[in-house]
C-alpha cells in the first residue's frame, strides 16, 4: 500500500468512525425523545445502580439467568400471566458495558465483546421501593427466554461487518 492510499484509508476510516458516532448520537437522541414524552421521572441514581447490578451479573455470567429474575417487574409478569421461574433471562454474556444515559424512566447502555457491541434500553418501574425492569418480552430467538431490556439495537459495532476496500488488507 503506497503512502497516498494509506492516507486515504486513514481519512476514510476516521470519517466512518465519526459518522458512526454521529449516527449513534442521533439514534439515541431520537430514542430519548420518544421515551421521554411518556416517562415518569424516577431516581436516576437508583436506576443507574440497578442497571449496573444487572450488567455486572451479565458480565460475570455465573448463574446470570437466576440472578436476573429478581429484576423483572412483578406487575409486568402478572399482566402477562408469566411465571418467571419457567424462563431464562437473556443476558448475551458480554465482556464489558458502558452506561450512556439515565433519565426519566430509562437507562441506556452498550454491552459488548471483542468484536461486537449492542445498545440496550432498560425501562424501569418502582415496585415496593425497588427498581425493576419492564422487559421487551419473550425473546424472538427462543421462547424459553425473557429479554429484560425494553429495546435493543443489535450490532451497533461489529468487526464482522467491516468490509475492506479492494486491495486493502484486513
Amino acid at each position: 500500500m503506497n503512502q497516498n492510499t494509506k492516507k486515504h484509508h486513514t481519512i476514510k476510516k476516521g470519517t466512518e468512525m465519526k459518522l458512526s458516532k454521529f449516527t449513534l448520537f442521533v439514534f439515541i437522541f431520537a430514542l430519548l425523545f420518544s421515551f421521554g414524552v411518556k416517562a415518569e421521572d424516577l431516581n436516576t441514581k437508583k436506576m443507574e445502580k440497578a442497571t449496573k447490578e444487572i450488567l455486572d451479573i451479565m458480565v460475570k455470567g455465573d448463574d446470570a439467568s437466576a440472578k436476573l429474575r429478581k429484576f423483572i417487574s412483578e406487575d409486568w409478569l402478572e399482566t402477562k400471566r408469566l411465571n418467571v421461574k419457567k424462563y431464562n433471562i437473556n443476558n448475551y454474556s458480554p465482556d464489558s458495558y458502558t452506561i450512556i444515559y439515565t433519565g426519566g424512566d430509562i437507562c441506556i447502555a452498550t454491552i459488548g465483546g471483542s468484536s461486537w457491541q449492542h445498545l440496550l434500553v432498560f425501562k424501569f418501574t418502582e415496585e415496593s421501593g425497588q427498581y425493576k425492569v419492564v422487559p421487551k418480552g419473550i425473546s424472538e430467538a427462543s421462547a424459553d427466554y425473557i429479554d429484560p431490556w425494553n429495546f435493543v439495537k443489535d450490532y451497533i459495532c461489529s468487526t464482522e461487518n467491516y468490509e475492506p476496500e479492494p486491495n486493502q488488507e484486513k
